[in-house]
Parts: C-alpha cells; structure tokens; sequence
C-alpha cells in the first residue's frame, strides 16, 4: 500500500514537472519569435554618438616638396635615390653647365669687341680734332664726331647688357647643384621625365617631409565644413585614441577618383580634399587611417567608458543599471556611476560595464530572458 502511495505521488509529480516545463518552454519560445532584443557593443556606443558626421581620413606628410625640371636645361648628375632620407642643404642634382661656361667665353669675347670698338672710335675722335686744329670744316668734322660717341655709347651700353648676361649665367652655375629645402624621404625620382595618370607633367624628384604629420580627409559636398574649425581624430583601430586639431584648408577644386578608400560605389564621386593640423601627431603612422569629427565639446580624451545616459536606468533606490546580453538573453545588470557631463549628454561608467559587452535601450516592456540578437532585422 505504501509502495503505491509512493509510486502515486511520483508519477503526480513527474506530471506536474512536464506541465510546468511544457508551459515554461511555451513561455519563452513566445518571447523568442515575438520579443527578440536589438543590442549593440559598447565600445561602437562611447565617445561620439554622432557618427553619420565622421569622415574618413588618413595620415599623410605636413607637406610634399614636388621640384621640376627646368626645361631648357639637362641634368647631369643625381644625388639621391627613391627612399633615400635627405636634410635640408643636403644635394639632390646638378644640372650641365658646359654650355653656359662656352656662353660666358663668348660673352667675354663680345665685350673685348666692344672695348676695341670704343678705342677705335676715341682714336677717330682725336684725329678728328686734330683736322679742326688744322682749319677743316667744323660742320663736318663735328658730325663726325658725334657719329663716333654715338658708337662710343652704342659700345658701351652693350658692354652693361652683355655683362648683365654673364652675371646671370655665373648664377646658374654657381645654382647648379639643387638642394632640398625640406628634411623628408625620397618620394620619387623620375631621370625619364614622363606625366601621371592625369597627363601632368611629373616632377623630377618629390620629396615626403618628415616630423610632424597631417591628416588629409574628404569630403562629398561643399560647405559641410571650414577652414578654422576644431576638430578631433580617432584611430580606426582603438578609438580610445584621440588627437586634436584644426582644420586648415579646404580645397574648392573637385578631385574624382574611382579607386578611393573613401568610397564603396563603383562609379566616380565628386570629392574636396580638406586638411587637418595636429596638435601633436605621437603615436600615428604615415598612411593610418583615422576618422575626423567636428569638435563639438564631445571631451573625447576622458578616459573609462562615458555612455550617453539615455541607457542607464535607475530602479526604487535609485540604484542604476543597464540592460545587457548574457548568453543571448537579456539581463538587468547593475553599475557603478561616476561623473556626468551634462553637455554631451554621458555619464561617466567605473564599474559593472565593459566596452566588450552588449546593451540594449531600454524599454519599460523589458523582461529578463528575453532573447537578444546584434543584428539588425531587414524589413
């Protein structure tokens, strides 16, 4: 009899087990197809909330040194080598001068003509008086002379031109050697000459300054932004890492390329260039690639995560928490608070939150164990 008691209740209370188990799975599979959460990381939610006005950028050289070639000169010898780091003074190349030393022969040659001209007409000059002295014809004899000082000073202002020329000729031998003005890396050696793929003419040497860097963004439309404006530049890779500068030119001559990192679409886009000044660029590397955001008082170089404020919820006393993802479900998770910056709106995290976790914003229907997802839904 006590057997089937026992055996009795068992089965009672497997049965209600299934009960229970049956509608508590009943239960979240509903939460499950019709409650599902969208979170995101935190670290895509701290620092700049603003994100659909973050431009691309990258770290370039302060400035490139572009030297053509004169034209009507050849060069002789090249000093430097593409990769090659150079100072400022340091030689670059030279340029032949045998024909302006032959022009300077030359030149000397014409003015030894002149000087014997000028001899030659102060000695008709002489024997011209000497015919005055002797009773001949004034008249004539005057027209004579003034014909032979008008030659004189024919000579003699050819003689100033001609040496005017062999000033500037010395010149181009005593500049014949070229020197960098700049320390930077060799960019570029081009002996051939040749165009780019625009059909400019290419510079015989470019030179990549080095020392402080720059960033060089892009922009889609004009007057989007402006030459004097703060902003602030965040590292792709570790957005904890922000830098400080000005914007100090904007170009207003369109540039189009097809094979632009600052775009995905395969057809060509209007873009204006625009450049950014840093404070201080420690820490970057030539051709990183950041982003650029106005400086809006965003305060970006607190450190600790700083989360807009609209995600924290407080329950009866007060007590703050947040709702995070825990195995795919939600979870209400409490925190510890710092400071709160009432311009951007955040509130400073110490403790209960990590930028690896997942959070949702809240909502009043919210339940824990409501399935979450960080994807986004496609209608």
């Amino acid at each position: 009899m006590k057997k089937k008691i026992i055996i009795s209740i068992a089965s009672t209370c497997i049965i209600c087990a299934g009960i229970g188990t049956y509608f508590l799975l009943s239960h979240f599979s509903t939460k499950n197809d019709d409650s599902t959460i969208y979170v995101q990381k935190v670290s895509s939610l701290t620092g700049s909330f603003n994100t659909q006005n973050r431009y691309s950028g990258i770290v370039e050289s302060q400035d490139t040194l572009d030297i053509a070639q004169d034209a009507s000169k050849t060069i002789t010898n090249f000093y430097v080598e593409v990769g090659q780091e150079v100072k400022k003074g340091d030689k670059l190349f030279t340029y032949d001068v045998s024909e302006a030393q032959n022009a300077i022969q030359q030149k000397q040659l014409d003015i030894e003509a002149q000087n014997n001209e000028i001899t030659a007409q102060n000695n008709t000059i002489s024997d011209y008086n000497e015919e005055l002295k002797n009773g001949g014809d004034k008249i004539e004899i005057q027209a004579r002379i003034n014909d032979a000082n008008y030659a004189i000073r024919q000579a003699q202002n050819t003689i100033k031109a001609t040496q005017t020329e062999i000033t500037q000729l010395n010149n181009q031998i005593h500049n014949s050697t070229v020197t960098s003005t700049i320390d930077g890396i060799i960019k570029e050696v081009n002996i051939d000459g040749g165009t780019d793929a625009n059909g400019n003419t290419k510079p015989i040497i470019s030179i990549t300054q080095t020392g402080e860097y720059r960033i060089k963004g892009t922009l889609t439309e004009m007057g989007m932004l402006s030459e004097g404006s703060d902003v602030i530049v965040r590292s792709r890779i570790d957005e904890d890492k922000v830098y400080t500068g000005t914007i100090t030119k904007v170009d207003t001559d369109p540039q189009t390329d097809n094979n632009n990192y600052y775009t995905n679409s395969s057809d060509a886009a209007t873009k204006y260039p625009f450049y950014v000044s840093l404070d201080t660029s420690d820490g970057l590397m030539l051709g990183q690639h950041v982003y650029i955001e106005l400086n809006n008082g965003q305060n970006t170089l607190k450190s600790g995560i700083w989360l807009d404020s609209s995600f924290i919820c407080y329950d009866d006393n007060q007590n703050p928490y947040v709702w995070v993802s825990e195995k795919d479900h939600l979870k209400k998770r409490n925190i510890q608070i710092g400071d709160i910056d009432d311009e951007t709106y955040t509130t400073q995290i110490t403790s209960g939150l990590q930028n690896t976790d997942y959070i949702a914003w809240p909502d009043e229907t919210f339940q824990e164990g409501l399935r979450t997802t960080s994807e986004m839904e496609s209608e």
